[in-house]
């Protein structure tokens, strides 16, 4: 009875001590408000871009700090596992998929595409496996391996391996250079050599006797020299194996499940289990249980822990079974938070901490208004002691109330400082005001230039020349460049830990050993010199999103027929578009989880941005983004290449190199295109000859129908000659002798019988000429001839048709009826045989150049 009270004891004693050791995880959750899919975690991954994988009951989900993304399941993307009876698993491949194991169940994510492969039936097939698989395995080489009908295939079936005269189920397995290890639910390890096929050896963990108590499940981890395995049953069991000396080690054992293990490079091992996590250090032994988990806002969580993972920036997650995700780094809580539960309890008034001082022996002391508090610092349980002010040093006294006044300062003004390069610094209700003597130059600051608020409390310099500013919300440090004398900002809010609430007027105090205090209302923050040092971002940025137009573009969907994103955005390092989707919003996550409100980026777009841009994701402002998430928008992005650079650090200051690129692609319109430019020069240079040839055929035409013009006129002008001198002789000899006497003197003026037609022709449109309907049809009955035959012996003695034949003699004697004088237009258009005055003028003019009116006058000037 004595040895059972005194083993409770020891158990309460031991469960005390680790807890107090607990008090410095302080996990931040992330939860369904945050964008998890659903509480209940299963399974977490890390993907080797940084990226984390959540398995949840409900989906897949891929974390990039900031935001979640969700890969749904449908029944037929399940294929059935006969041989698998354990947990949770998932491997990433090399080819970008993602491998689900669960019970009996096998399920695979093709990254890329983020989207289940269905009919994995046929993927086997394709692999050469005719035959169900019955277990499913990846070592840490990402070498798959493939249990059918009693043999272990790799995934290209090279090695095969007879397991037939193993004992037990093949729970996992691991590789180490040509050594294959299998571990078995007998609890032994069994070792194969992969180039000649043979087994070598097998070890059991524990006697045959215990195979019931650690038979169910197993996991194994990769360590420095050997295996850690947990291994569970009606027990649970934590386990190593030594690959050099053949042997086993029982770590662990306990009476409830283990669920999940990692081991990071120190072989340091996190177990999660039923009741909370163990940490233990595998080298020197030390055992860490941490029954209870403190969250952010002080609540203690009491739930089971289904999976955990060590992250590559050192931060732990936890997987619970119904309440979301746990984050803790031991760098995230830079500064310590003593509250107002430190001073007295029981009390509804506000604790406001007005200032500090310290004495010979490195105690801090705090005044409130409530009284004067002693901090040992070297104390660990973080007690403040209420001491007496007549037991407080005369100095300390003097230096507290000192502290708290303020020294010539406006009704606005909440601080004041001159740091070590003669600037003055001075706090205000709204913004920070900096003097500088030797420019004379004044500036202000305010949240849109990077402070965390704009009412300052307290300003203090410490004794790295560092400005520290404390406000209504949170705290910013100020560094000035030596040389630029650039100032950078960097926030801290309360994920740093610092106060919820607002800080006090002056209270900001450093420390003989560069400690720094800052007092607030209910409580104040303590900030070790060393924990503002901040390691480089592990990760280049990732691509995460795309927004045309404003609309996110989905990856395989054609966008104005257009395919912009054939997969994710993170595995996608060039786009193409057209000349009009140029409107653009580019998304990238530094994947900072430790501290996502510090997080700083630099981009450029070569071609369109001359230098590197900076953008802050900090403090509480106008352009305040708590997620860390970077958004780039550009609008009329002008056609071309372009390469998108990005540049990602946790200070504002240093960069780590790892640049993010993206090649961007915006194709001309195809009237900007080399086939347009193209053609249109030869259309332009055919325009150019087709105008020059058109020119000169309209001259040439021109100048021959001018020459027609005036040989038409002439023999017009002969013609009337003759019919007047015809008339003439008509009239005086009526006898045929007469008529042949003219036909002779027609010969011998050189006249043939086309004459003679054009004699008779003019003769009969002159007889009618007054007829205003008189046609060639006419003309050409009154000749004996048909219309044709007329038409071409008027082309080929005058080169004009006979319409046109009849209307120049018209317009003849209309010319001469002018010059005559004694008709006016009306009259000589009815002699002459036009159908109106208008329609004579308009044929007039384009004969002779002038209206009728005007060719009496002309005809005048040129006699």
């Amino acid at each position: 009875m004595k040895q059972k009270i005194r083993i409770i004891i020891l158990f309460l004693l031991f469960t005390f001590i680790v807890s107090a050791q607990s008090k410095d995880f302080v996990f931040s959750p992330i939860n369904v408000l945050q964008g998890l899919s659903d509480n209940q975690v299963r399974y977490i991954l890390q993907l080797p871009d940084g990226r984390m994988i959540f398995k949840t009951s409900g989906n897949i989900n891929i974390y990039d700090g900031g935001q979640f993304k969700y890969i749904h399941r449908a029944t037929g993307d399940v294929y059935p596992l006969t041989c698998y009876d354990g947990f949770y698993r998932i491997y990433q491949s090399k080819d970008s998929l993602l491998w689900i194991k669960d019970t009996h169940k096998l399920m695979c994510v093709d990254l890329r595409s983020e989207k289940y492969l269905s009919g994995l039936n046929s993927y086997f097939n394709k692999k050469g496996f005719r035959k169900p698989i019955e277990d499913f395995f990846m070592d840490s080489n990402k070498q798959l391996w493939i249990q059918v009908s009693g043999k272990l295939y790799n995934d290209d079936s090279t090695t095969i391996l007879d397991l037939s005269a193993n004992q037990g189920r093949l729970q996992d397995l691991e590789s180490v250079k040509n050594n294959l290890y299998l571990f078995y639910s007998t609890g032994e390890v069994v070792c194969y050599d992969l180039k000649t096929k043979h087994k070598l050896y097998s070890i059991a963990a524990y006697q045959p006797k215990q195979q019931e108590l650690f038979k169910n499940t197993s996991l194994v981890v990769k360590g420095n020299i050997g295996f850690y395995q947990l291994r569970n049953g009606s027990k649970g069991g934590f386990f190593f194996f030594d690959t050099q000396k053949r042997t086993w080690k029982k770590i662990l054992e306990t009476n409830y499940t283990l669920n999940t293990l990692v081991v990071n490079s120190d072989d340091i091992a996190y177990i999660s289990c039923t009741y909370g996590i163990w940490i233990i250090n595998c080298k020197s032994g030390e055992k860490r249980y941490l029954p209870t988990l403190k969250k952010v806002d002080g609540s203690i969580l009491d739930t089971e822990i289904s999976t955990l993972f060590y992250d590559k920036q050192g931060g732990l997650w936890l997987g619970t079974l119904n309440q979301g995700l746990l984050y803790y780094h031991a760098s995230r809580y830079k500064f310590n938070y003593i509250g107002r539960s430190y001073f007295y309890k029981n009390s509804s008034k506000d604790v406001i901490v007005q200032s500090f001082a310290e004495d010979d022996a490195g105690n801090i002391y705090i005044k409130c208004q409530s009284g004067i508090y002693r901090y040992a610092v070297s104390l660990k349980n973080d007690k403040l002691t209420l001491v007496p002010s007549s037991l407080v040093p005369k100095e300390v006294f003097k230096k507290l109330n000192h502290n708290n006044k303020s020294i010539n300062l406006s009704v606005n003004q909440t601080a004041s400082l001159t740091d070590v390069r003669g600037w003055q610094w001075t706090g205000t209700q709204d913004g920070l005001k900096l003097f500088e003597p030797k420019k004379q130059k004044e500036r202000f600051f305010y949240t849109k230039d990077g402070l965390s608020n704009n009412f300052v409390h307290a300003i203090l310099e410490d004794r790295k020349h560092n400005i520290w500013i404390t406000g209504s919300y949170g705290i910013t440090k100020l560094q000035v460049d030596s040389v630029s004398e650039k100032i950078h900002f960097t926030n801290f809010t309360s994920e740093e830990g610092t106060l919820e609430g607002e800080y006090s007027d002056g209270a900001a105090f450093e420390a003989a050993d560069g400690t720094l205090y800052f007092g607030g209302i209910n409580g104040f923050n303590v900030l070790k010199s060393n924990n503002v040092v901040s390691e480089k971002l592990p990760f280049k940025a990732v691509f995460t999103n795309l927004f045309l137009r404003g609309v996110k573009v989905e990856s395989g969907k054609k966008y104005d027929d257009r395919l912009i994103l054939p997969q994710s955005a993170a595995y996608t390092k060039a786009i193409e578009l057209s000349y009009d989707q140029n409107f653009l919003t580019f998304e990238f996550s530094a994947l900072n989880y430790q501290n996502p409100s510090q997080t700083y980026y630099r981009y450029q777009l070569e071609g369109i941005d001359n230098e590197w841009r900076e953008a802050t994701i900090s403090g509480r402002n106008e352009n305040f983004n708590s997620d860390g998430i970077l958004k780039i928008p550009y609008t009329n992005l002008p056609h071309g290449k372009c390469k998108l650079k990005v540049m990602t650090s946790n200070n504002n200051r240093h960069w780590n190199g790892l640049v993010t690129e993206l090649q961007i692609t915006i194709n001309a319109p195809w009237w900007k295109t080399s086939i347009a430019y193209i053609v249109f020069i030869v259309l332009f240079i055919a325009l150019i000859g087709s105008s020059f040839y058109a020119y000169v055929s309209y001259t040439r035409k021109k100048l021959e129908q001018n020459h027609r013009e005036e040989v038409l006129l002439i023999r017009i002008k002969n013609l009337l000659e003759q019919c007047d001198f015809l008339q003439s002789e008509k009239e005086t000899y009526l006898t045929q002798t007469n008529l042949n006497s003219i036909q002779s003197v027609e010969g011998n003026n050189g006249n043939n019988a086309d004459s003679a037609f054009l004699a008779r022709a003019l003769e009969q449109v002159e007889k009618n000429l007054h007829i205003s309907d008189y046609s060639v049809e006419q003309l050409s009955r009154d000749l004996c001839m048909d219309r044709t035959g007329l038409y071409r012996k008027l082309i080929g003695l005058l080169d004009k048709s006979p319409s046109l034949f009849i209307r120049n003699i018209r317009l003849q004697r209309a010319a001469a009826l002018i010059l005559e004088g004694e008709l006016n237009i009306s009259e000589i258009t009815e002699k002459v045989g036009f159908s109106s005055s208008s329609y004579l003028s308009k044929c007039f003019q384009e004969m002779y150049g002038c209206r009728p009116s005007e060719y009496a006058e002309k005809a005048k000037k040129s006699t």
